[in-house]
């Protein structure tokens, strides 16, 4: 499309001896002006000529040459004195001070009691053609200098935009509000309305997909002051224009995400004429941070994008931003497919021992499992939750000759070994506690406030760090682990360290440091926090998985994972098969349709295998073995939902029937895995045609469909992918059952 669009340009522009825009960043000949250009969007910045503000001047649809945005010369017309022209000028980096009254995202003390900013450009460095820093300085403490970084993903149509406070002089600048930028979205083209999409939840209800009407004179706040990124709500959002339910591609969808795995903060304001300004960083409660000469502060990367292709096109730009800039000096193989994995939490809870895991173990093997884990329980002192953390020793009565026996048991069945930590927090009733008290975060004149019985560990503190990193590094070495589920099950609080309120930036660093020397030891890594409290795109590129949630039931994952899709990719969406019932005895999911919900991610398995029949490990045995054919296409392929779940994102209506479908298809487009879902069927009236996308229209697809069982497909045959997305795929097999599903494999012949 972006080819014809350009020969249409040259075409009828070239007498003139048009410049057509390429793809990276191009700065103007004559004008203090960058045009940053993706495959299919443009985001152009100007400076101010006299008074030397740096502005935004598009962001939307890629614009094909420097002559279609219009040099700056002046501020519009001053509409009154209650509305100053800088108030609404869209500002790349709006300081607090002088006459502006809009959002901020810095603010400051200098010495001599001056509380405010007047941020003007100095300099401009274009780095690799995709790398632009913009360096802006206080109009009068000339010392005070803003770093802004703006890098392109190209392909996928991502501005990720970061930065750097820094004192070049020997003058000492307070920050109080510290974020990394803001974005400016014109008004909608005549009627339009526009949505804000938000991901909010708890515990156990993570990415609860949020719909707020975006109506003039209206501000909105996205945020976590947990010290993580919390299950309340996701550093995530999307403003599209509301024709639908924004998963197709009639609808314009702005949308972005922060990489910041603490306080973050994200504001959404609309002026009465329908501008949006969108700001977002570190959050500014209880935030301080003093920059002087040698010590920066740097703001983290806020990744945006805009697409015209919907919901569905702005989660395939994130997913594959995120697969495709993976920390290469983290993640060894950021191309793979991420293995079938056996944990038997749910089997045993913390009454774990050598017998009792090497027989799960080698019944994980018989079904087919890649990695077997064992979780919380193994160590000293660790008999319920309310003990033991910290003190990270093998208990001898439990496993007698350490965990290396089961590791090597393990590996000698063809799978990989994994292992629970939690290396931040610690139990009051622990030696570790009862050795180092002042080890955690705390104010001696407040009360050490317990959640799930646990403190967190001052990890800012070098000795706390080495001593925590010690023992963990000691023992994957010592046992041969080759995955770490690293926990945090409690939110922050009482934050009391010799940092003072710097703490929240140096807990987060201090967290990626250690993150950082698991990974370079060459292990596998997930993060968790009691479900997806910590999954922000910052951790995503440095880890191999991500667990969306504790609640694993197919009807609540169905949503979760439709809110974690928007940002999380599918190989990294740790997806569970666990056991039916689960804690609603009057619900039973058959074993194809939890299998099916958890096909659409990273596939574990966490069901108690004691309790199943033979007929069942049979079962699960042949599940596992065609997730194994198609895992390719699930972890690495691009998913769409063609019906979002119920309450997602939409109105609900009696007409909708279907409880939700799935596509997910690869680059070339010549293979693609169907998931469809119908929770019940009060009156079973047929279900109508499911029109597919992302199909090869000329070319003949083989298609399989399985329904309840793995053993024999309900149907094979052939069909065009002009006819499966024109005419559609017809699912009888959803018609009557309630918890029915189909998993629908195309490939093209």
């Amino acid at each position: 499309m972006i080819f014809h669009t350009l020969l249409f340009a040259i075409f009828v522009y070239g007498c003139t001896a048009l410049s057509v825009l390429k793809t990276g960043i191009t700065p103007h000949k004559h004008e203090k002006m960058w045009f940053l250009t993706t495959e299919r969007t443009s985001y152009v910045i100007g400076v101010m000529p006299n008074s030397k503000e740096v502005l935004n001047l598009h962001w939307g649809p890629r614009i094909i040459s420097m002559n279609d945005i219009e040099p700056l010369t002046k501020y519009p017309t001053e509409r009154s004195s209650q509305d100053p022209p800088i108030t609404a000028a869209h500002e790349e980096f709006p300081a607090f001070g002088g006459l502006r009254y809009g959002p901020d995202v810095l603010r400051t003390t200098f010495e001599n009691g001056t509380r405010e900013l007047d941020l003007i450009f100095e300099s401009a460095r274009i780095v690799k053609k995709n790398k632009l820093t913009l360096t802006l300085r206080d109009r009068e403490h000339t010392g005070f200098k803003v770093e802004m970084y703006y890098e392109l993903d190209v392909a996928n149509d991502i501005i990720l935009r970061s930065g750097k406070i820094k004192a070049t002089t020997d003058e000492t600048y307070e920050i109080l509000k510290a974020q990394s930028a803001a974005f400016h979205i014109m008004p909608p083209a005549g009627n339009m309305k526009r949505d804000l999409i938000s991901l909010a939840g708890a515990w156990s209800a993570e990415t609860q997909v949020q719909r707020h009407s975006v109506q003039p004179g209206s501000s909105h706040i996205l945020q976590s002051v947990r010290g993580i990124p919390s299950a309340q709500a996701y550093p995530y959002f999307a403003i599209k224009d509301s024709t639908s339910d924004g998963e197709h591609a009639d609808n314009d969808v702005y949308f972005g995400t922060i990489g910041w795995s603490g306080n973050w903060k994200i504001e959404v304001h609309t002026n009465i004429e329908g501008k949006v300004t969108v700001t977002g960083g570190m959050h500014e409660r209880d935030f301080g941070y003093e920059v002087k000469k040698g010590r920066d502060l740097e703001l983290p990367p806020f990744a945006v994008g805009y697409t015209s292709n919907g919901l569905g096109g702005a989660r395939k730009s994130l997913t594959n931003h995120i697969r495709d800039n993976k920390d290469t000096d983290l993640v060894a193989d950021p191309k793979g497919v991420q293995p079938v994995l056996y944990n038997g939490w749910e089997a045993y809870d913390m009454n774990v021992n050598i017998t009792n895991q090497k027989r799960m173990a080698k019944m994980a093997s018989e079904f087919g499992a890649d990695m077997f884990v064992l979780d919380d329980g193994w160590f000293i002192g660790r008999h319920k939750d309310n003990a033991g953390l910290g003190d990270w020793f093998v208990d001898e009565n439990k496993f007698p000759e350490g965990l290396k026996p089961l590791a090597d048991y393990v590996h000698s069945l063809n799978m990989t070994f994994g292992l629970w930590f939690e290396p931040e927090m610690v139990n009051p009733n622990s030696n570790l506690y009862r050795e180092h008290p002042d080890w955690v975060y705390h104010y001696d004149e407040r009360p050490r406030y317990l959640e799930r019985d646990q403190l967190v560990l001052d990890i800012t503190r070098q000795d706390v760090k080495e001593y925590v990193m010690g023992r963990v590094l000691n023992i994957t070495k010592e046992v041969g682990v080759d995955f770490i589920k690293w926990d945090m099950n409690r939110p922050m609080a009482t934050v009391g360290s010799a940092f003072g309120k710097e703490v929240w930036v140096e807990h987060v660093k201090a967290f990626h440091e250690m993150v950082g020397m698991v990974k370079k030891a060459g292990i596998t890594f997930e993060t968790c926090s009691s479900g997806g409290g910590r999954s922000d795109m910052s951790i995503l590129k440095k880890s191999e998985s991500s667990w969306p949630s504790d609640n694993t039931r197919p009807d609540a994952r169905l949503m979760i994972q439709y809110g974690n899709s928007l940002v999380v990719p599918p190989d990294m969406m740790s997806s569970w098969v666990t056991d039916s019932p689960g804690n609603d005895n009057r619900t039973v999911y058959p074993i194809s349709y939890r299998f099916h919900v958890s096909f659409m991610g990273a596939l574990g398995i966490g069901s108690d295998l004691n309790h199943l029949s033979e007929a069942e490990l049979k079962e699960y045995k042949g599940w596992v073995k065609i997730y194994h054919d198609i895992r390719h296409v699930m972890q690495r392929g691009n998913l769409n939902w063609l019906v979002a779940p119920p309450h997602a994102n939409k109105e609900t209506s009696a007409r909708e029937t279907y409880t939700a479908v799935t596509q997910t298809t690869n680059d070339k487009q010549d293979e693609s895995v169907v998931l469809a879902f119908r929770q019940y069927s009060a009156f079973f009236f047929p279900l109508p045609p499911v029109k597919l996308r992302d199909l090869n229209k000329n070319k003949e697809y083989k298609v399989t469909i399985w329904s309840s069982s793995p053993d024999k497909p309900v149907f094979t045959g052939k069909m065009s992918g002009g006819a499966l997305m024109g005419k559609g795929l017809k699912l009888p097999y959803l018609d009557v059952p309630a918890y029915g599903s189909v998993v629908v494999h195309l490939k093209q012949v």
